[in-house]
């Protein structure tokens, strides 16, 4: 582990045997100064500079030695992701690790002898954060008022950042390597308090195919004699690991809560359980950053591959799932691999996300709808009560399924041993039908230890005229009364579920495919010599 130190005078000879011990005990250790016995320095001037490296990753943990503590502490609690305590006693030395995530203690050499604060240190260190649902609540809404101090257009709060109030992270649904560069998604972060980015096939369809963006990368790989899907691979992997680096001190100050990017396997693996894995586990070693997840579908095929995935410690974010029945069997494949690795003796701390897909839900479900109320009869008024309902009933009820799940004495079991939850995700929140608000997908859903990825046009839209609040558990009970009124207005919901499952695997080969295509025109024109147009 790496760990910072820093002190005034009044701390300097504690800070030196404490760092002594450090590393006598296997602690990479950074020492933040003072280097030398100096009555005229001030503390701020020491701490400051360790309670920034433990904000942006540098260091894990910082040790902040003064007089008392309190003024290192009051130093170190104004850095923006910085969580640091007064500590005094064992228990909270790593209850405060495993409670509230704190990732600073502040001690008082003049209260403090070297023995009661070498035991201090200890606890803290080797104390890991419990990330159950009620503590990632309430260091969420710590997380949001932190991120509400920053500047924001307009006269009132960021609706974006008071989501996080509400224990609801906003990710990205959309990358492109111009985004990076431009500094994009640095504002998106410093802004919105964007957490996150997923990726899929079309979307790098849009960027490589629809850009230039990588048009003299692909000229070169072009040249040096590498095939299309080596230039895809390379691309992709690229730009995961960069944005994965922008991301990276988010991951780190959340306790590895958020600051993901996703990178999905090929769409034309989702039936292939075997060699789903063997490209997943290649992408996770390529990409060889804690804070990616590798995308892998929710197919029947599917769940096997994330079970072993998760046994293997990859973190995993589970795409294409539309059904609640399959979601069920994503959270026991989840929580299987987690228990396989427990008997292992390995780490249960292993990130995941179920990425549940809302509006192409509506999409058919409302085809069907009008169909129904187009031909009259009795069940006429009840299909056009329903239309654009199913989706966000189907995402409540789901909610309900991992607040079950994740509460269960199965469950914890592996939190007791540092496991943390498989969050739901809402996928697929852009607006399709115009008749609705663009931002329907979003205002209903928002909930406690839960993430909506947004395209960013949905962004955009929140940013104006959102409105949070903590709707997600709002009628529940009519929820599940809604998706049982389906099957009256003549509806299969899990026959429509499987379709849209089908139909998505679909889509995203063909997305893969064109792309692939694209690429190679890129590629022969750069071997013809040609510019490309």
């Amino acid at each position: 582990m790496r760990v910072g130190i820093a002190a005034d005078h009044a701390g300097f000879d504690l800070k030196n045997d404490l760092r002594r011990a450090l590393t006598n005990a296997g602690y990479e250790v950074t020492d933040f100064g003072a280097f030398d016995l100096s009555l005229d320095d001030d503390y701020p001037d020491l701490v400051v500079p360790l309670a920034r490296a433990v904000a942006e990753g540098e260091v894990e943990r910082g040790v902040a030695v003064c007089g008392s503590g309190v003024g290192a502490n009051v130093a170190a609690n104004k850095v923006p992701g910085v969580r640091a305590a007064l500590i005094h006693d064992i228990f909270s030395a790593h209850q405060g690790v495993e409670d509230d995530n704190m990732n600073m203690i502040c001690l008082g050499a003049r209260v403090t002898g070297f023995e009661l604060a070498w035991d201090l240190t200890e606890a803290f260190l080797k104390a890991r954060y419990v990330d159950n649902q009620r503590h990632s609540r309430r260091l969420a809404k710590v997380t949001a008022l932190e991120d509400s101090m920053v500047p924001c257009r307009g006269n009132g709060q960021n609706p974006l950042l008071r989501l996080q109030t509400f224990g609801q992270s906003v990710w990205l649904d959309f990358l492109r390597r111009s985004m990076i560069s431009s500094g994009e998604i640095q504002k998106l972060i410093d802004e919105d308090g964007l957490r996150g980015i997923t990726s899929n096939p079309s979307i790098f369809e849009k960027a490589i195919g629809g850009s230039h963006d990588y048009d003299e990368a692909i000229r070169v790989m072009a040249l040096s004699g590498k095939s299309a899907d080596d230039i895809y691979r390379t691309l992709t992997v690229d730009d995961v690991q960069q944005a994965a680096n922008l991301f990276r001190p988010i991951h780190d100050r959340s306790g590895g809560k958020d600051g993901y990017v996703s990178l999905e396997v090929s769409p034309h693996l989702a039936h292939d359980t075997e060699r789903t894995i063997a490209e997943a586990r290649g992408l996770w070693a390529v990409l060889a950053r804690p804070n990616v997840m590798i995308k892998v579908p929710a197919t029947r095929e599917g769940l096997p591959a994330i079970q072993q995935l998760i046994a293997e410690g990859v973190n995993v974010n589970v795409t294409l799932l539309f059904s609640i029945d399959r979601y069920r069997q994503v959270v026991d494949a989840f929580i299987a691999g987690l228990e396989a690795r427990a008997v292992s003796g390995k780490t249960t701390n292993v990130a995941s996300v179920a990425s549940f897909f809302l509006s192409r839900i509506d999409v058919l479900a409302d085809h069907m709808l009008d169909k129904a109320a187009a031909a009259g009869g009795a069940k006429a008024e009840l299909a056009r009560q329903l239309r654009g309902a199913t989706a966000i009933a189907s995402a409540k009820v789901a909610y309900q399924v991992y607040k079950q799940a994740f509460s269960s004495d199965r469950f914890d079991k592996l939190a007791a041993m540092g496991a943390r939850r498989q969050r739901l995700l809402w996928a697929s929140t852009g607006t399709k039908d115009p008749s609705y608000s663009d931002v329907k997908y979003v205002e209903a859903l928002i909930g406690a230890n839960t993430v909506n990825t947004m395209p960013l046009e949905t962004i955009n839209a929140y940013r104006l005229h959102g409105d949070p609040a903590p709707r997600l558990e709002e009628s529940a009970a009519e929820s599940q009364h809604v998706l049982d009124r389906l099957a009256e207005a003549g509806l299969d919901l899990a026959a429509i579920t499987q379709q849209l499952e089908d139909e998505g695997v679909r889509k995203f080969a063909d997305s893969y495919d064109r792309l692939l295509a694209a690429i190679e025109q890129k590629r022969d024109a750069a071997l013809q010599g040609k510019p490309e147009q």
